[in-house]
């Protein structure tokens, strides 16, 4: 069963530099290092015919990402990694409703096209780019709690030009039902944060117990299918989820017919597979291994991720309650 979302998987150019930028204001912490062999084992766990990297696994409040420096990366357009473009598109960070998140990351060596701004509903919202381009969204939340000194992890981003259809394959693989639809759009509060003139797009999301998965199918600009991801190209590059029972999940997936690279494999300090959805995206499955320290439930645990888990809980129930008096 999968408990949920364990990290996001992100290739970059400089190892060095993007640990900088990420442990900035304390989002994430290193919690490890160590560098991927090239081996036959790894070729296939991740599909290239050179597996050598660089490695560091960061950790942050409800959520983790994995660094990547490859030896021999992929060329990778620039266009495809626009906010509409088909793929793992973004991860988002939340904190209370100042700009404070969004200064610090652009004094970090972030870009922006636009401050912080609001979709009416309460919270703030802005996309920005790390210095090597890829996106971030930087949320504001009123109920934020008072414990929370610094960002947590809110959700992945994955657009497609099927949402319907990578949105059930999502629920089949993390058991969760669609928590939200909507479309959304023309509208100048939602061109301002996308950065797009006229933007109209349709959105789905599903909820796991630390964080969310979030879909985009744009229509304007249209989302149009991308070629299938190698694992060494720069950008967002999987979603990896805990598993409670890998080799159950395993048979799962191979009787559903979802591609995979292989069987599962011991890395060590867990077992783990990929896999690859409708889209080409590549998904992992992790189960940690006994006594692992960063696990779904462990980060719950942890003071900050405890305190902002009972707040939006809180707030969840009372927007629930609002609709319901409706």
């Amino acid at each position: 069963m999968i408990i949920g979302v364990h990290h996001t998987g992100l290739v970059v150019t400089d190892l060095e530099a993007a640990i900088a930028f990420y442990t900035s204001q304390q989002a994430f912490s290193v919690v490890s290092r160590f560098d991927l062999a090239d081996t036959p084992e790894n070729r296939e766990m991740l599909e290239l015919d050179d597996a050598r990297a660089r490695v560091a696994f960061l950790r942050g409040t409800l959520g983790a990402i994995e660094l990547f420096e490859y030896a021999v990366p992929k060329h990778q357009a620039e266009s495809e990694r626009q906010v509409y473009s088909a793929g793992i598109r973004h991860i988002c960070l939340q904190q209370d409703l100042s700009d404070a998140m969004y200064d610090h990351f652009l004094a970090a060596g972030a870009a922006s096209h636009a401050r912080p701004s609001g979709l009416g509903t309460g919270n703030s919202y802005v996309y920005i780019r790390d210095p090597e381009g890829n996106i971030i969204e930087l949320e504001g939340v009123p109920w934020a709690p008072a414990a929370a000194d610094r960002p947590w992890f809110a959700h992945t981003a994955i657009v497609s030009p099927d949402m319907p259809r990578l949105l059930a394959f999502y629920a089949m693989l993390t058991g969760q039902d669609v928590t939200r639809q909507g479309a959304f759009g023309p509208d100048p509060k939602f061109d301002r944060v996308a950065g797009i003139a006229d933007v109209r797009f349709d959105g789905g999301w599903l909820r796991l117990s630390n964080a969310e998965l979030e879909f985009w199918q744009y229509h304007q600009p249209q989302t149009i299918p991308a070629a299938r991801r190698a694992l060494n190209a720069p950008g967002w590059n999987h979603v990896c989820f805990e598993s409670d029972d890998l080799d159950a999940d395993y048979q799962r997936l191979l009787t559903q017919g979802i591609e995979l690279h292989g069987p599962p494999q011991d890395v060590g300090s867990a077992t783990v597979l990929f896999g690859r959805d409708p889209d080409g995206n590549v998904f992992e499955l992790l189960q940690p291994a006994h006594g692992a320290s960063v696990t779904v439930g462990a980060m719950m645990q942890e003071q900050q991720g405890l305190a902002v888990d009972i707040a939006r809980s809180a707030w969840r129930e009372q927007l629930a309650a609002g609709a319901r008096r409706q």
